[in-house]
C-alpha cells in the first residue's frame, strides 16, 4: 500500500482558481469517488493552507499502487479526471512542492478492501 502526502504550491494570483478547483471536487464528490475505484485509490483528502500570503494545497493519498493510480488518472477519458488535471495545471506550480512517502503506516484496514 502506498501512502503519500503532497504539498502543492499555488501560483501567486491563481488562488481563486485553486478555490474553484476544490469547490469543483466537492460539488462532484460522488463522481470523484467512483473514479477512485478504477485507480485503486482507497482514500484521498485535500487540505488548504496559507503561510505568509502563499497558498498551498495538500493532498493525502492512500492507494494500492501510486504509479498505477497516477497513470490510470492521467490516461482517463473521464471528464472529471480531465477537468481535475486542467485545474491543477492552471493553478499549481508543478516545479515546486514536496511529495512525502510514509515512513511508517499503521492501519486497521486488513480485509476491508
Amino acid at each position: 500500500m502506498d501512502v503519500q502526502l503532497y504539498r502543492l504550491e499555488v501560483v501567486k494570483g491563481k488562488e481563486s482558481i485553486a478555490e474553484e478547483w476544490l469547490a469543483y471536487l466537492e460539488a462532484n464528490k460522488e463522481k470523484a469517488e467512483k473514479t477512485l475505484e478504477n485507480e485503486k485509490v482507497y482514500f484521498e483528502a485535500y487540505f488548504k493552507e496559507v503561510i505568509e500570503n502563499q497558498m498551498y494545497i495538500y493532498l493525502f493519498l492512500m492507494c494500492k499502487d501510486y504509479e498505477f493510480a497516477n497513470n490510470t488518472a492521467l490516461n482517463s477519458s473521464n471528464e472529471l479526471d480531465k477537468k481535475h488535471f486542467e485545474y491543477m495545471k492552471a493553478c499549481i506550480d508543478l516545479n515546486k512542492g514536496n511529495i512525502l512517502s510514509s515512513e511508517i503506516f499503521m492501519d486497521n484496514l486488513k480485509g476491508k478492501f
